[in-house]
């Protein structure tokens, strides 16, 4: 793993393990290989609490739950997801994991889905 960000996140992944009475779960599972990441989160309105991740995959997708659930964490769910969305513009990933680095995400879009059709505003 080339980069220095991913990497310290996949040595040292934060926010691991299962939050407490957790408002939500999103889990999502890459179409084109076995990993699986799994969020648990409490949300005040549209800004993440706590959030934790469990993960069965690669490298670049342990690093990328732990670096996305860190960036997110105590924001609101649209500034996370910019916030993400800028790391990741500015990353040297491989072509071949960024996808696996994206699907943390994935999963974070899809709670911004859960939030907004449970009558909240993002």
């Amino acid at each position: 793993m080339k980069n220095d960000i991913l990497k310290n996140h996949f040595l040292h992944p934060r926010n691991v393990g299962i939050v407490q009475n957790y408002d939500h779960k999103i889990i999502v599972k890459s179409d084109q290989c076995n990993d699986v990441i799994t969020f648990t989160v409490t949300i005040a309105h549209t800004t993440i609490g706590d959030i934790k991740f469990e993960a069965y995959g690669c490298g670049y997708a342990i690093a990328g739950a732990s670096m996305v659930s860190d960036a997110i964490k105590g924001k609101d769910i649209d500034e996370g997801i910019r916030d993400v969305e800028e790391m990741l513009n500015t990353m040297m990933i491989p072509d071949s994991n960024i996808r696996c680095v994206q699907l943390s995400l994935k999963a974070i879009k899809q709670l911004k889905d859960t939030i907004l059709s449970n009558g909240h505003t993002a």
